[in-house]
């Protein structure tokens, strides 16, 4: 059995394999040249793999072959194919058995890597955790953590030293995420040395590497820097370990809790102790190590990338910073929640930002039946890559696409569907397995950059080298070589 060919979103059928249409097949697809029995897979090692698949889809167009180890891998970029293949998931298609063995060999599964009814019911808790009403109700608490980050860099500019966007920037993003998901504050924006985010960031070290290496030694033997990833998985374990059985208690002493969860981790907790639910306690766990870390680098670079961007192009900054100026009018913060709905030049900031800089550009797919994609067969168990920044990056789609330029985002009216950018891209993925923290991390977007435009000018820093595109499994910048400049008409 097979399903229908997915070269228009129409609704699946089940079809017979001689009546499955097609006019070609892999081998017929072009690609570049590799060599002899490694075929691609050295061209695809590496940190800016993604780059050297971008370059191919301007070589070969929007499908393509590759060969690696003898094994074919198709990719994917035009935007019909790539929402088709998400909407397929999970029955059509699963993540590949590479990418699941390694983030479970550094206990980073969860939602993320199960498949069938496993992910249904992880995916059920996760959502719950992550849906608006939790949002809004921590709102006012992402407001203060947002107003304690602008305090520092007050402070850190007051003395005349410079602010450390990285690294702030992700600190605020784990705090965000540990205060809705676990429960607990640990102000990581004040703790200039927090173990955790330490643990954190030497983990999407190795996540990058292993994720991009050619060959998987460390099955074979192991590395000081492997030595170290193991230390740190361990040490996050431990850490989120001390959230469970910190919530565990405030559960037993709040029996309310547990038929009303107040967030991701006591939902996920009373589910592990109702046998009804099938969700055992290495689920939970594996769950709330996912939330802390996935939570913590995809905001945090979105952000980076943003500013970075706004720096190079100070007539799209000026625009962003009159319209959060026109929104807040003589408040310091966006404190109230329905300023989340009028931001509409940030959202457009944050979507041209996403179409050149893509935080999670390709997702590796694997078939789990034969199909036609494009119009081209698809054997069971083939490898499939889609690109999330879609055509994104096609001058017929968006001319000039190398500039930034977040007016072409900016409608009177909504285009029809066809001329959508919208439908272009997909930064969150799709269909049923869309990211279930975008809307968290869309709200941390807007309140933290509505905070930088109100308060302080970007300027590129004239000394720094250009940031690398840098794949720490997520796609971050090397560095964000942006100083902050205290705005002297900024509301108080």
């Amino acid at each position: 059995m097979v399903r229908q060919p997915m070269t228009a979103p129409t609704q699946e059928t089940i079809m017979d394999m001689n009546t499955l249409g097609y006019s070609r097949r892999i081998e017929d697809l072009p690609g570049p040249a590799g060599h002899a029995f490694v075929g691609n897979a050295l061209q695809l090692s590496g940190r800016q793999m993604h780059l050297k698949l971008t370059g191919w889809v301007r070589e070969f167009g929007p499908m393509f072959r590759l060969q690696v180890f003898g094994n074919p891998m198709v990719i994917v970029s035009d935007a019909t194919t790539v929402n088709n293949v998400l909407r397929e998931r999970p029955e059509g298609f699963r993540r590949s058995g590479g990418l699941r063995t390694i983030m479970n060999d550094l206990n980073i599964g969860g939602v993320f890597t199960a498949e069938g009814e496993t992910w249904r019911k992880q995916r059920k808790l996760v959502m719950a955790g992550l849906n608006v009403e939790v949002i809004r109700n921590f709102f006012p608490t992402m407001v203060m953590m947002t107003e304690r980050m602008l305090e520092r860099w007050k402070a850190l500019l007051a003395e005349g030293k410079p602010v450390d966007l990285k690294r702030d920037l992700k600190a605020m993003a784990l705090d965000t995420i540990v205060g809705i998901a676990m429960g607990h504050d640990i102000d990581a924006v004040n703790d200039d040395d927090n173990a955790l985010q330490n643990h954190i960031d030497a983990m999407f070290q190795r996540l990058g590497q292993r994720t991009t290496a050619s060959f998987h030694y460390w099955k074979y033997f192991k590395l000081p820097v492997d030595r170290q990833a193991e230390k740190s998985s361990a040490e996050i374990e431990q850490a989120v370990a001390g959230f469970i059985a910190g919530t565990r208690e405030r559960m037993r002493q709040q029996a309310q809790l547990q038929a009303k969860p107040g967030n991701m981790l006591e939902a996920m907790i009373a589910a592990s102790e109702d046998p009804e639910s099938g969700f055992t306690d290495e689920e939970l766990v594996s769950n709330a190590i996912l939330s802390v870390i996935g939570g913590e680098d995809t905001t945090a670079n979105s952000i980076a990338w943003m500013l970075i961007l706004l720096a190079r192009n100070p007539a799209a900054a000026h625009a962003l910073a009159a319209e959060v100026d026109a929104v807040l009018g003589e408040a310091s913060l966006a404190r109230d929640w329905e300023m989340m709905k009028q931001f509409p030049y940030l959202e457009a900031a944050h979507s041209e930002a996403q179409r050149l800089r893509a935080v999670a550009p390709y997702i590796g797919l694997v078939s789990n039946a034969d199909c036609v994609v494009g119009d081209t067969f698809i054997p069971k168990n083939t490898a499939v890559v889609v690109s999330t920044a879609g055509e994104g990056l096609d001058e017929a789609q968006f001319p000039e696409a190398e500039q930034y330029r977040p007016e072409r985002w900016i409608f009177e009216h909504r285009p029809p569907k066809e001329e959508d950018p919208a439908r272009k891209l997909f930064p969150f993925g799709g269909g049923a397995r869309l990211c279930p923290g975008r809307f968290l991390a869309l709200t941390e977007i807007k309140i933290v950059v509505s905070m930088i435009m109100r308060h302080f000018e970007l300027e590129p820093d004239p000394k720094a080298p250009p940031p690398k595109q840098l794949l720490n499994f997520f796609m971050a910048p090397s560095a964000v070589p942006v100083r902050l400049k205290l705005r002297t008409d900024a509301g108080t």
